[in-house]
C-alpha cells in the first residue's frame, strides 16, 4: 500500500505548458516577474524563445507535476463533503497552492488553512462535495473487482509500462469509516482496466462490463474474445484496419483512379481545406496545386533554420513532383498545375492521441483534448510498391478548455466501439469525429482557419547516397498561408549527437547535465539556443542502424566517462532526452525500424512498431525478454547503461497505455471524486510521438 511515509517517488510526468507536438504555442502563466500572452502564434513563440537567449527559459516555469498519491478522508458528521488530498514530495512541489478545474474550480492548499491541516507537509487538500455513501460503496465495489480479478498494478512512466507493488490496490474501508486518510491513488488507475467480473459499480456502468475481460491488461494473457479496453485499442486509438483506410467513400486509390478523390480523408483534400482562407473561400484547384508546389519545392534547395542547414533533397523532382505534373498535365490539367487525382500518396493511419490533452488545470487554452492525425505514406509513380516515406497530418483539436469537452471529445471516440470495425455506421461516425478537426474553419485563430499544427515527414526516398533517413517539421506560415519548415521539436541539430570530444557535443551534454531534473520529469523543453548558440535542429537525419543489438544502434549520448566535459551523468537523464529526440525514439531507444506505423501499398495492412504494440516490430528489432507473446516490448538501454554488463532494460507498450488512459477517462463524471483523482494524477506526454 502507498502511505505517507513511505510515498512511491516515481519520477512522475510533469505538466508543461507546451506538449510535444504543440512546443510552439502556450498560454498564460506566471512567474515571480513575467506575465506572457495567451496568444502567440507560431513565429512569435519563436521570436520570444530566441530573444529570450532561448537558454532553457520555459523550463522554468513553476507549474505542479502529476500527484504522487492522491487521498480522501471523510468528515465528521458531513454526508454531503470529503476531504481530497494530493500529496507531493518536496523536491517535486512545494508552492501553496494548485488549481485545477474539473466541473468546478477547485483550489488545493498547503498553507495550513482553512481545510490543510498543516503547512508544508505536501498533502495539498480540498473539501469537495461528494455523496459519501455512493462514493463509499463505489469504492468498495471496485476493490472487490480488483481483488476477485487478479488485477495487477500495472502503470505507464513516461511512457514505460511498470509494476507498481507500493501502490494502493484496495480501499481501506475501515480507515475511511474513522475519518482517516485513504489512498485512492489504485482505485483511480484500475479505471483502465479490464476485470473478468461482470459485477460493475453503478456510477461506471458499461464501463468494466466486459464478461471475457483479462485479469490484467497488457500482463496476463489475453482472454478468447476481445476485451472491452482491446476493443477500445482496436477501434478507438490507431485505425489501420483496410476497411477504413481504404473506404472508397473517403479515400482514392491513385493507382486504379479508383473512390473518391474528394473524400474528406483523401490527401488532396487535406491540403485543399489547409491552403483553405476561410470555411467560405474553399481553395481552388489552381490555390490546392499551388500550396502543395511550394511545399514539395522547398525541399529542392537548402534551407537554413534556426542556424541548421538542412541539404535539399533533389530527388523530391524525380520520384514525386515531375511525374505528379506529368500525369495531371496528360490528364488535362494546364500550367503545370497538379491533379489531386495524382497525388501519390496512401492513407495508412488515422489516429487519435487524446493522450496528448495539456495542462487544463493550470488555464491553458490549447489542445485540452490532444491531437489527431492522418499518416500517409508515398506510392512509387509505377504504383509497383509504397516507397519508405510517411507525410503525418497532425491537428490540434479546438475544444473548449473544460472538463465537460474533455470528455465530450473522449466518449465520441470510445462510442465508435459500438460498430464493427470498417462498417459504414463506423466510417460515417469516424468521420463526424474527423470532420471537427480537418475542416478549414474549425479553429478560426490560427493560419487559414485550419486546426493544422504541423506537418511532420520521415523518410529516405529522397535522401541521396549514402541513404539517411530524415525528419522534417512544416507549419502554415501566418504571412503567406503557405507551409513553411521550421524546427523539429526536441531534437537538437544532428551535430550535437557527434559522440566524440568536440565542442558541440560539450555544449549538449552541459545542457542534459544542466537540466537533469527537468528532463527526467519531462517538464523539459529543448530550446533554440543554448549558451548562445543554437541548438534546436532545423531537421535531423538517422545516420545509424536504428535496430539491432547496442552499441550499434541509434541513440543520443556523448563520450564515456574518461572525459568528463562531454559525459552525461544521469543515466535516466541520457534516456529520456535521447527518447524525446525523433531519431531516438525512431531508433535505439524503442528497438523501432525508423517508422512507428510502416509504410504498406494497397491491400496491405500497416505494420507497426513493438514500442506501439508490445511485439517485436520490423528492420531486425530485437524483444530482449525472449517472450513474442506477452505484449511486453522489452529493450535493452543503447548506452549500455549503467554498465555494459548490466545495462537498464524498459517495456513499452504504447498502445495499451493510450486504451487505458481513455477508457479511464470516460469511466468518470466530472466533478465526481476519481474524476477529480485522474486529473491530479494525469501524466502528459513530452514528446513528439
Amino acid at each position: 500500500m502507498r502511505t505517507l511515509k513511505r510515498p512511491l517517488v516515481v519520477v512522475s510526468t510533469l505538466i508543461t505548458v507546451i506538449l510535444l507536438l504543440s512546443w510552439r504555442y502556450f498560454d498564460d502563466y506566471d512567474t515571480a516577474s513575467q506575465s506572457y500572452s495567451n496568444e502567440l502564434t507560431d513565429e512569435a513563440l519563436l521570436a520570444f524563445m530566441a530573444e529570450s537567449g532561448g537558454d532553457g527559459a520555459l523550463q522554468q516555469l513553476d507549474v505542479p507535476p502529476a500527484a504522487e498519491d492522491v487521498l480522501v478522508q471523510r468528515i465528521k458528521g458531513d454526508n454531503s463533503h470529503l476531504l481530497l488530498m494530493a500529496f507531493y514530495s518536496k523536491e517535486n512541489y512545494s508552492k501553496k497552492f494548485i488549481t485545477i478545474e474539473n466541473g468546478f474550480p477547485i483550489v488545493l492548499r498547503d498553507d495550513g488553512k482553512d481545510v490543510d491541516k498543516t503547512a508544508g507537509d505536501g498533502l495539498y487538500t480540498a473539501r469537495i462535495p461528494a455523496d459519501v455513501q455512493a462514493f463509499r460503496k463505489q469504492a468498495v465495489s471496485l476493490a472487490k473487482q480488483m481483488r476477485a480479478s487478479g488485477y495487477k498494478p500495472v502503470r505507464y512512466v513516461r511512457r514505460q509500462m511498470i509494476m507498481d507493488p507500493d501502490a494502493a490496490e484496495d480501499f481501506q474501508t475501515a480507515q475511511f469509516d474513522a475519518n482517516e486518510p485513504v489512498s485512492i491513488s489504485g482505485l483511480t488507475n484500475a479505471l483502465g482496466a479490464d476485470f473478468a467480473s461482470e459485477s460493475t459499480p453503478s456510477s461506471v456502468s458499461g464501463t468494466f462490463n466486459s464478461p471475457n475481460a483479462r485479469a490484467s491488461s497488457g500482463v496476463t494473457a489475453l482472454a478468447t474474445k476481445p476485451t472491452l479496453l482491446d476493443s477500445i485499442k482496436q477501434n478507438s486509438i490507431l485505425i489501420t484496419n483496410l476497411a477504413v483506410v481504404e473506404d472508397p467513400t473517403r479515400t482514392w486509390n491513385y493507382c486504379t483512379q479508383k473512390g473518391n478523390v474528394n473524400g474528406p480523408w483523401t490527401f488532396g483534400t487535406l491540403m485543399r481545406q489547409a491552403a483553405s482562407k476561410g470555411p467560405g473561400q474553399i481553395a481552388s484547384n489552381a490555390r490546392v496545386s499551388n500550396f502543395v508546389k511550394n511545399w514539395l519545392n522547398s525541399w529542392t534547395v537548402t534551407q537554413v533554420v534556426n542556424g541548421d542547414t538542412i541539404a535539399a533533397r533533389t530527388l523530391i523532382n524525380s520520384q514525386i513532383l515531375n511525374p505528379w505534373v506529368t500525369k495531371s498535365k496528360n490528364a488535362g490539367a494546364i500550367n503545370g498545375q497538379l491533379d489531386m487525382r495524382f497525388a501519390p500518396f496512401k492513407l495508412i493511419a488515422i489516429v487519435n492521441r487524446f493522450d496528448l490533452r495539456d495542462g487544463r488545470r493550470f488555464g491553458l487554452k490549447e489542445k485540452p483534448c490532444g491531437e489527431a492525425r492522418f499518416i500517409f505514406t508515398l506510392i512509387k509513380d509505377d504504383c509497383s510498391s509504397a516507397l519508405p516515406m510517411t507525410v503525418i497530418f497532425e491537428y490540434g483539436v479546438n475544444m473548449p478548455n473544460t472538463c465537460e469537452a474533455q470528455h465530450n471529445w473522449a466518449q465520441q471516440w470510445v462510442n465508435l466501439k459500438n460498430f464493427a470495425l470498417g462498417s459504414n455506421q463506423y466510417n460515417q461516425a469516424l468521420q463526424n469525429i474527423t470532420d471537427q478537426f480537418t475542416l478549414c474553419g474549425t479553429n478560426t485563430s490560427k493560419p487559414n482557419q485550419s486546426s493544422l499544427d504541423q506537418l511532420r515527414t520521415n523518410e529516405v526516398t529522397l535522401s541521396s547516397t549514402p541513404k539517411h533517413w530524415e525528419f522534417r517539421e512544416f507549419i502554415i506560415d501566418s504571412a503567406s498561408g503557405n507551409l513553411k519548415e521550421i524546427t523539429v521539436a526536441q531534437n537538437p541539430a544532428d551535430k550535437y549527437n557527434a559522440k566524440v570530444a568536440n565542442a558541440d557535443v560539450q555544449r549538449m551534454v552541459a545542457y542534459v547535465n544542466n537540466h537533469a531534473k527537468g528532463i527526467k520529469a519531462q517538464r523539459n523543453i529543448v530550446p533554440l539556443k543554448f549558451q548562445g548558440a543554437p541548438f534546436l535542429g532545423g531537421g535531423t537525419e538517422i545516420i545509424g542502424p536504428p535496430t539491432g543489438n547496442p552499441p550499434n544502434v541509434f541513440h543520443w549520448d556523448g563520450t564515456g566517462s574518461g572525459n568528463s566535459s562531454t559525459f552525461i551523468i544521469d543515466n535516466d537523464a541520457r534516456f529520456n532526452f535521447s527518447l524525446a529526440t525523433c531519431g531516438g525514439c525512431h531508433g535505439g531507444e524503442t528497438q523501432t525500424h525508423f517508422t512507428h506505423v510502416d509504410t504498406a501499398f494497397f491491400g496491405k495492412e500497416a505494420k507497426l512498431s513493438g514500442f506501439l504494440t508490445g511485439t517485436a516490430g520490423s528492420g531486425g528489432a530485437i524483444d530482449f525478454d525472449n517472450d513474442p507473446t506477452n505484449n511486453l516490448m522489452t529493450v535493452k538501454d543503447p548506452a549500455l547503461r549503467p554498465s555494459s554488463t548490466n545495462p537498464a532494460m524498459r517495456t513499452f507498450n504504447d498502445l495499451n497505455a493510450r486504451a487505458k488512459n481513455l477508457k479511464s477517462f470516460v469511466s468518470t463524471t466530472c466533478g465526481s471524486v476519481l474524476s477529480i483523482s485522474s486529473e491530479l494524477l494525469f501524466q502528459p506526454i513530452n514528446m513528439v510521438d
